[in-house]
């Protein structure tokens, strides 16, 4: 239960963390105008003025045209299982796969060059082949990354730039029995598991992304966007594994750790839209 919570902590620091990103180019921006007007006179006590309703702030920043989108995505991810495989064989357990399909939603801000983009991903559970042992083994996992970046090059709707985040991942195994012939024989299974680690994950990777007949004017506004992103996901800080609920503490070394590549399919506008609807 203890980890669990803390997953949904997690989730919640990463999305506030993202907001508070968000607030603080909204604040570099309205501070310029500001800085340039005390300058031309004489300073006041602060205490005189009376400050403007953050939220407020917020929402005249997203009003203001800037690049951004939100977009779903999918692609294909290779996950370092050699441990854990390793220590699978030991019991006689199939090896896992090690390329995963995968599947998320996203979104990112361009403000003066500089990104910060959240990102939700899941790995579609897969099975290795059937073999003929008596128990089968799979795995998919899950996680959330705030990425930050820097417009590199820009041209008629093209968009390259690097990324580097900080996120939370879960991975997930199961081990069921390999015997079972109808659905009355769940009244006597009993043999299987899951078992679940969690780990911050750092992610690095470059992408590019087009919008199709791009104005600079609108920033792309209600523009369809195509992209594509790669690079690696590092799991820098890994926990101790839950089996059936139950933690253990000399588990393998895994984590979601591997190359990636994914195809981003958006629209150019919808992320502060998207935010704007959510603190209205």
């Amino acid at each position: 239960m203890f980890m669990k919570i803390r997953g949904t902590i997690a989730v919640i620091i990463m999305s506030v963390l993202f907001l508070c990103a968000f607030g603080t180019l909204a604040r570099a921006e309205q501070e310029k105008p500001a800085k340039t007007a005390k300058s031309q006179e004489q300073e006041e006590p602060e205490d005189q003025e009376e400050p403007e309703d953050q939220l407020t702030k917020l929402t005249k920043f997203i009003a203001k045209k800037r690049v951004n989108a939100a977009y779903i995505m999918g692609g294909l991810s290779f996950l370092n299982f050699n441990t854990l495989n390793r220590n699978l064989a030991k019991g006689d357990y199939p090896a896992l796969t090690e390329r995963y399909l995968t599947y998320g939603v996203g979104g990112h801000v361009i403000q003066n060059k500089f990104i910060v983009g959240l990102e939700i991903h899941r790995y579609i559970e897969k099975t290795p082949v059937r073999s003929t042992k008596e128990f089968n083994t799979s795995a998919y996992g899950k996680y959330i990354v705030l990425n930050f970046g820097y417009l590199l090059y820009s041209k008629k709707g093209l968009m390259v730039y690097p990324l580097g985040g900080m996120g939370f991942g879960e991975l997930r195994l199961r081990v069921t029995e390999n015997n079972i012939q109808s659905f009355q024989d769940i009244n006597k299974y009993q043999k299987g598991s899951e078992s679940i680690t969690r780990s911050f994950i750092v992610n690095l990777a470059m992408g590019a992304d087009y919008f199709f007949k791009y104005n600079q004017k609108k920033k792309g506004k209600n523009n369809l966007m195509i992209g594509i992103r790669a690079g690696v996901i590092l799991s820098a800080i890994k926990d101790d594994w839950s089996v059936n609920h139950i933690h253990v503490a000399d588990g393998p070394i895994a984590g979601l750790s591997g190359p990636y590549i994914k195809v981003v399919f958006g629209l150019g506008g919808w992320m502060e839209k998207l935010i704007e609807i959510a603190i209205s």
